[in-house]
């Protein structure tokens, strides 16, 4: 940037999509994170979001530099708040804008938007496109990359939400379009769009990844990013290298998952042999409905005794494929994919599909959508825990206390999976009796999910807290988590 009289000249020495600029009264905050620079252009007033959101920046793009190799743009990154009316997020090489609503309250949300805008000076920026119809390979891959981020900071139940959080992304607009047909086909900001492109899109490289293995995998990604780094790259570019790092055509992986739609459904049937030694095998067989599917799928055995789980994983080379189980226990239950790898359906995931795009408007603050799809999710299945208790988030939100209490009443009389949805009903439940000032009412519902003993998500930490000072919705740090 030179100035002379007045007059500002901009020059971008490397290669890059067009760019843009702002120009304000603005605070300048610099941060440093490991390697990286983050410097901050944000209006007075904003220190306490801008060092979260630095954290979060620098641990992201500290991973990913891990993962794939430094990032064309270099180790500083600008930040700047613009307008509201501008996009929520807009990303050019070095610098990210960020709306001014953004600003007004700390979301999860924007924490994970910010994870995935970081990527995209790896996947767009760095590695750019021949074409907007090539954008799975930079929208898709940003979102994984954030995803695989996230997978790291977690376990257990909190884990296993994640990974059906993002299958529960991947199903509802599934059927509307292809990965490689959706830019031509749909507006870009449009519901389908987003959820196709970032949910399906990520869920796919996911998917890449379990089939290649983990080694093949991070291999790829980081022979992509030098052989292209600062020139174009299309899908087709990206297919024949994963071909030459599996060792093997992987057409079939892009013609089902990249340009087709449709996901399929597994069933298993089995038997129960009870073996001469006392102990017992499951032996059967897990089937699917789509031809030429090859898939590596795991199959879990739940039998009896504590800890009596077993998992083994079997290739589909068409639509079955056999396993055999050996346990001490006998088998309660057999689970295809018990850690949602897979893209596919189930009359479960068909439900929840419908719910997952209420959570999201309600992340977004759009109460009437939300509640919309709620309760269309509940005309499926009125025994859902897990829809009854974001129905009462919903209305704990709203200040509706009645309704909240009544739907948190709901999630403990249905199926309460996940399990942890016992402890945090009972949590919320006492949290909206506080706010109506029924302390009595309060108290016995903390001491109920104490009672529990289950500490998903701090839920202890939460049951101490509210058991020494009572639940006040006036105050910013008590604002519903959508789960």
């Amino acid at each position: 940037v030179t100035n002379a009289g007045g007059k500002y000249r901009f020059v971008q020495s490397k290669p890059a999509l067009i760019g843009n600029f702002a120009y304000g009264k603005y605070t300048n905050k610099t941060l440093r994170f490991g390697d990286y620079e983050l410097q901050f252009y944000t209006r007075i007033g904003n220190d306490a979001l801008v060092s979260a959101y630095g954290e979060t920046l620098g641990r992201a793009l500290e991973f990913y530099t891990k993962q794939y190799g430094e990032p064309q743009g270099g180790k500083r990154l600008i930040i700047a708040q613009v307008d509201d009316e501008t996009l929520d997020f807009y990303s050019s090489q070095g610098i990210i804008f960020m709306a001014n609503r953004l600003f007004e309250q700390s979301r999860e949300i924007t924490q994970e938007r910010l994870q995935r805008e970081a990527a995209l000076q790896w996947w767009g920026l760095t590695v750019g496109l021949k074409s907007f119809d090539d954008a799975w390979i930079s929208q898709g891959l940003a979102e994984y990359s954030a995803f695989a981020l996230r997978e790291t900071t977690l376990s257990g139940a909190q884990l296993e939400n994640l990974r059906r959080e993002l299958l529960e992304k991947s199903l509802t607009f599934e059927q509307t379009a292809s990965l490689s047909r959706t830019p031509a086909t749909l507006d870009d900001q449009s519901t389908a769009y987003q959820y196709i492109m970032f949910g399906k899109g990520a869920s796919v490289f996911r998917l890449l990844r379990d089939t290649l293995g983990d080694q093949k995998f991070n291999q790829l990604l980081r022979n992509f990013l030098q052989q292209y780094r600062g020139k174009n790259a299309s899908i087709d570019d990206f297919e024949k290298l994963a071909s030459q790092v599996a060792g093997v055509p992987m057409r079939y992986f892009f013609a089902r998952w990249v340009e087709g739609t449709g996901v399929p459904e597994f069933t298993a049937d089995y038997q129960i042999i009870r073996t001469r030694g006392g102990k017992f095998v499951t032996r059967g067989t897990v089937k699917q409905n789509y031809d030429n599917l090859r898939l590596p799928v795991e199959i879990q055995l739940r039998a009896e005794g504590e800890g009596e789980s077993k998992t083994v994983k079997v290739d589909i080379e068409d639509a079955s494929a056999d396993f055999n189980i050996e346990s001490s226990g006998k088998p309660l239950e057999v689970i295809i994919d018990p850690n949602f790898k897979l893209l596919r359906i189930s009359q479960d995931l068909r439900v929840s599909s419908i719910a997952r795009r209420g959570i999201e408007q309600f992340r977004e603050g759009n109460y009437v959508e939300a509640q919309q799809q709620f309760e269309a999710a509940l005309k499926l299945d009125r025994s859902n825990s897990w829809i009854y208790y974001h129905l009462g988030l919903l209305f704990l939100e709203q200040r509706n206390y009645d309704l909240a209490i009544d739907n948190f009443k709901a999630v403990l009389g249905g199926t309460l999976r996940p399990a942890w949805l016992a402890v945090w009903a009972n949590i919320k439940m006492g949290n909206a009796y506080d706010a109506k000032g029924d302390r009595p009412r309060a108290v016995a519902a903390y001491k109920r999910a104490e009672t529990l003993g289950d500490n998903y998500d701090k839920a202890q930490e939460a049951v101490k807290k509210y058991q020494a000072t009572p639940y006040d919705p006036r105050e910013k740090t008590n604002a519903t988590a959508v789960k």
